[in-house]
């Protein structure tokens, strides 16, 4: 177990608590981006009828599918040649493409859900599908909402691959910071524990708050209301 002195330097390290902010910043500014844009993209693959959409939803998840070191070189081409390697915008777009494939797959089985009667009524009544989607079925799915919010930030804050690539030193994340633990002549494991002990504290506490919200977004699609 870390000592209490190795809290102490690590709390009062000025790089670390920057690195932990950079961290904070990017995983709430991906899920602002992507849970919305997700929201749009599953209510389209639950509710909208196009051709091929099961073939565009396949399309769609195989960005996940794949490992996220397929997409790192591309990716790091893409931002350099734009001067946007070591960037907040850089960062958090690589995380917005990673993860929309996964929010629009999980707000897609909340909004099937729903009963689409409501939705007919809301029609009835003169409603569009736009006005519809905001009062009847984004009230309806709140709790769905917000297990996605959570584990779209749980997966940014836990993410090392593109921060390891595509950030240097302005933005890198906790993530990286821990790396700089490991030396070449010695590992100091007190300071890595109580690092690691740190920043595990916030998805911890997310967990813990919202256990039912994240229960009830595991077992989404088990039970399917009749459309």
């Amino acid at each position: 177990m870390p000592i209490f002195d190795n809290y102490v330097n690590v709390l009062t390290d000025a790089k670390f608590l920057n690195r932990l902010g950079n961290s904070f910043f990017i995983s709430i500014m991906t899920v602002i981006i992507t849970v919305p844009i997700g929201c749009l993209g599953g209510y389209a693959f639950a509710r909208l009828r196009f051709k091929k959409k099961d073939n565009y939803f396949f399309m769609l998840l195989t960005t996940r599918m794949a490992p996220p070191v397929a997409f790192g070189v591309p990716f790091y081409l893409l931002l350099s040649n734009n001067h946007l390697v070591d960037t907040y915008t850089g960062l958090i777009s690589a995380y917005v493409f990673m993860n929309l494939a996964f929010c629009i797959w999980l707000t897609r089985g909340f909004f099937e859900e729903i009963p689409y009667e409501l939705e007919e009524a809301a029609y009835m009544d003169g409603c569009s599908k736009l006005t519809s989607f905001i009062r009847i079925t984004i009230p309806l799915s709140v709790g769905g909402i917000i297990t996605t919010s959570i584990l779209m930030f749980i997966i940014t804050w836990n993410e090392f691959f593109f921060a390891s690539i595509l950030t240097r030193n302005e933005v890198a994340t906790f993530t990286v910071h821990l790396t700089t633990f490991f030396g070449s002549r010695r590992i100091d494991w007190g300071e890595l524990a109580a690092a690691s002990t740190i920043v595990s504290i916030i998805p911890i506490i997310f967990a813990i708050m919202t256990r039912k919200f994240i229960v009830r977004g595991f077992s989404l699609g088990a039970v399917k209301n009749s459309k």
